[in-house]
């Protein structure tokens, strides 16, 4: 018959087995991403995520060997959770000098010019943003457009969660423009009947992270996409996807 002592050590060493057993397939929960339906770069479809910048975001993720799952909300929500520390990382936001040190830019997923979507007939369509001044303009909630509205001295500004909202503005007359990456604006005249007319320069979206996210994963994910660019796994999903990058 065996000893206290000897029932001990084995019940404790079994108990110790089962911890460490436990521990071993504990499950890692994935990294939250957030993103806003941003057609042609990232929207949700039918079968799930899609676009050049969720492609990108599941080749970088893989690369690095990180657990991640992309999640879509009204873009100003998802603005707030990665600020917020809710959300680790966003696709995509646009990288300007007043943002460079408020997120960790991670890579690039795509090139766009700012546009204006109008009615096909009426007022002749502006060459910059201050040529907005007499109208009505519909802008993204969340994004930098604001700021250059106001910069403009643009008085009449309308916000709205998503850019099928914005066009439902622009169809009921609520609005008599809106302003947005000019591939995005092109998804939404479907019909032909309404006219895209450019503003200013180039601007890039990138994948971003917030506090969240810990600095050693920051340079993981910057190391792995650097990878794809260097085997030419990039090359290819820019081929592929022409519309992401409009203003190249």
């Amino acid at each position: 018959m065996p000893s206290r002592r000897t029932f001990l050590f084995t019940l404790t060493g079994a108990l110790a087995g089962l911890c460490a057993s436990r521990f071993s397939h504990a499950k890692v929960d994935p990294a939250l991403w957030v993103a806003g339906e941003l057609p042609p770069f990232v929207w949700k479809g039918a079968q799930g995520p899609e676009g050049y910048a969720f492609e990108l975001f599941q080749r970088v993720t893989r690369q690095a060997e990180l657990s991640a799952s992309l999640h879509f909300y009204p873009w100003a929500r998802a603005l707030r959770m990665l600020e917020g520390g809710q959300a680790h990382a966003a696709l995509a936001v646009t990288r300007t000098p007043d943002r460079e040190a408020q997120f960790r830019w991670l890579f690039p997923v795509g090139r766009f010019s700012f546009a204006v979507l109008m009615h096909a007939t009426g007022t002749e369509a502006p060459a910059n943003v201050v040529g907005l001044r007499a109208h009505r303009v519909g802008y993204l909630r969340g994004s930098v457009v604001r700021g250059m509205l106001d910069d403009a001295g643009v008085a009449q500004a309308v916000e709205g969660k998503d850019y099928a909202e914005l066009l439902a503005m622009l169809q009921r007359e609520i609005v008599s423009a809106v302003i947005g990456p000019d591939a995005v604006l092109r998804t939404l005249d479907t019909r032909g009947r309404l006219r895209i007319a450019p503003l200013g320069e180039g601007q890039a979206f990138y994948a971003a992270a917030g506090p969240a996210m810990a600095d050693g994963t920051v340079e993981r994910l910057r190391a792995a996409y650097q990878q794809l660019v260097d085997g030419g796994t990039v090359a290819q999903l820019r081929k592929r996807h022409p519309e992401a990058f409009v203003a190249d």
